[in-house]
């Protein structure tokens, strides 16, 4: 079973890496989406702090009840908050999560990971399952913000 500690370094270490790509960018490239479609760097960096947010949130609840019914917004999902509008205040938001993670999620009342989360469409969740997958959540939007970033040529 993970432990709150742990999540704490792994959030940090993801949210370091990001802050850094971002801190390397331009703000024009800030703006840009995949090629494809889908969200820009920024409307990224938004959710990625908002999700990270939410997630502090929704432990300290849990700490107060044995089972929490959850809608999907409440744990971050499809979240954009008002967009970052050069690449200095995104990194500042990752460096801001980075900082609420690293403090709050060691303070967390380990308990709360045998204690599980009702999220509909997704079922009934033990967080000790939820709360890795929230961290790889943050992890995949670095991931996705830097592939846009390859793609539009803004970093190697």
């Amino acid at each position: 079973m993970p432990d709150f500690q742990s999540l704490a370094d792994s959030a940090a270490e993801t949210l370091s890496a990001f802050e850094s790509t971002i801190r390397a960018i331009p703000d024009a490239s800030l703006h840009q989406a995949d090629p494809d479609g889908g969200w820009s760097v920024a409307q990224i960096v938004s959710h990625t702090h908002l999700s990270g947010l939410l997630f502090i949130a929704d432990l300290e609840r849990l700490r107060h009840h044995d089972h929490l019914f959850m809608f999907r917004e409440e744990l971050g999902h499809d979240v954009i908050g008002a967009l970052p509008h050069s690449a200095e205040e995104a990194a500042n938001r990752l460096a801001s999560l980075r900082q609420a993670l690293s403090d709050c999620l060691p303070a967390a009342d380990e308990a709360v990971l045998a204690k599980s989360v009702d999220v509909p469409p997704f079922g009934k969740l033990p967080m000790s399952v939820l709360a890795p997958g929230i961290v790889g959540h943050l992890t995949a939007h670095a991931e996705q913000a830097r592939a846009i970033l390859r793609k539009r040529g803004a970093i190697a």
